[in-house]
């Protein structure tokens, strides 16, 4: 076989099937990956704390009090019958759930009370309050 030095071999690599298989999988992971949604409402303004943990690595049930009284679980509005009954189902599936209740820094605190009663009389006893960090100098 014989080559001719006079011809010019171009010696560039087709690109075309890596970025093929590149975005294939792109568009792999982005069908099997499940995007959670974290049940934290951004419009929900919460009162400000100086003391107090967060865990990280708890799943609890996050019921969100909206200013205007309204409850929501999962990004879903529910009423005070439908959560007594949710939280009565979760204590009897897992006696340590832990629920975190998020109220609004203006919603009234008597529809806060009526979801910690719900959740003692579940009955639950990991219940948490959630507040927004506060420095100690503020």
């Amino acid at each position: 076989m014989r080559l001719d030095l006079g011809e010019e071999v171009d010696a560039t690599p087709n690109l075309t099937p890596l970025i093929d298989i590149v975005f294939l999988l792109l568009v792999f992971f982005l069908v099997a990956t499940t995007f959670r949604k974290e049940e934290v409402e951004m419009d929900l303004r919460l009162p400000d704390a100086t003391t107090g943990t967060t865990k990280k690595d708890a799943r609890p049930i996050i019921i969100n009090v909206l200013e205007s009284g309204a409850l929501t679980v999962d990004g879903k509005e529910i009423r005070m019958p439908v959560l007594e009954q949710m939280l009565r189902s979760a204590a009897k599936r897992n006696e340590g759930q832990e629920v975190l209740i998020r109220g609004d820094t203006n919603t009234q605190f008597g529809v806060v009370a009526r979801v910690l009663d719900a959740c003692r009389a579940a009955p639950l006893r990991q219940i948490a309050i959630g507040a927004t960090p506060r420095a100690n100098g503020r």
